[in-house]
C-alpha cells in the first residue's frame, strides 16, 4: 500500500527536532497566507505575438562551440 503525501510528511516530521518543526509550521502558515499561491499565473490566457520582435537568435547559434569554451579557458 502506498502512503499519501500527508502520511509521508507526518512520518518524516514525527522524528524531526522541535526547531525544524517550528520552521515547517512557519513555512506552512506563510504559504497559506501567500495570495500568489492562489492566483496561478498559468490560468491567465496566453496572448500570441505579445513580445514579437523583442528577441533574436544569432546566426551562429547552432555552430559548434570552441574548445576554449569547454576547457574553461579565456579567449
Amino acid at each position: 500500500m502506498t502512503m499519501s503525501i500527508l502520511e509521508t510528511i507526518i512520518r518524516e516530521l514525527s522524528s524531526a527536532p522541535e526547531a525544524l518543526l517550528l520552521q515547517v509550521f512557519s513555512f506552512i502558515q506563510s504559504a497559506k497566507d501567500d495570495s500568489t499561491l492562489e492566483s496561478n499565473s498559468s490560468s491567465l490566457p496566453r496572448i500570441p505575438g505579445l513580445h514579437q520582435g523583442e528577441i533574436w537568435i544569432s546566426d551562429d547559434f547552432n555552430d559548434p562551440l570552441p574548445d576554449e569554451f569547454w576547457l574553461g579557458e579565456d579567449e
